[in-house]
C-alpha cells in the first residue's frame, strides 16, 4: 500500500490490475477501481489499471465535458499536485456502471440546486 491522496488515505495497489491487465476487455467492461475528482469544477478520472512503481494509471478522464472525455494514461502524481482527491467511498464497478452512477448523481445535484 502507498499514500495515494492528499488527505492521507491509502490505496490497496494489489487490488488494481497492472497496466494492460484489462486490455482483453472492451473498454465499457473495464472494472473501475478508483475515482479521483476535483468536485468544485466537475473533473474526474476513473482508474482501471495501475503501475504503482511509476504511479501511472490507465483510465478515463472527464474534464467536465463528455464530448472531449477520453481513455488514456494518467499520472497519479499530477492529479494530486493539481488538487484531485481520491473518492474514498468509490466501490469498484464496470465503466458502464460507473458512468451510469455518475450521471445519476449529477442529475440529483443539478435538480437540488434549482
Amino acid at each position: 500500500m502507498r499514500k495515494g491522496a492528499i488527505n492521507g488515505d491509502y490505496i490497496p495497489d494489489d487490488k488494481i490490475p497492472g497496466l494492460y491487465g484489462q486490455e482483453h476487455l472492451p473498454l465499457e467492461d473495464h472494472v473501475i477501481h478508483q475515482r479521483y475528482q476535483i468536485k468544485a469544477i466537475g473533473f474526474y478520472w476513473l482508474i482501471s489499471e495501475l503501475d504503482p512503481k511509476e504511479n501511472l494509471a490507465f483510465g478515463y478522464a472527464n474534464l467536465n465535458n463528455d464530448d472531449f472525455a477520453e481513455w488514456g494514461y494518467i499520472s497519479i502524481d499530477e492529479l494530486l499536485e493539481n488538487g484531485a482527491e481520491l473518492d474514498i467511498e468509490w466501490k469498484p464497478c464496470t465503466y458502464r456502471d460507473a458512468t451510469e452512477k455518475i450521471q445519476k448523481r449529477n442529475k440529483f445535484f443539478i435538480k437540488n440546486k434549482e
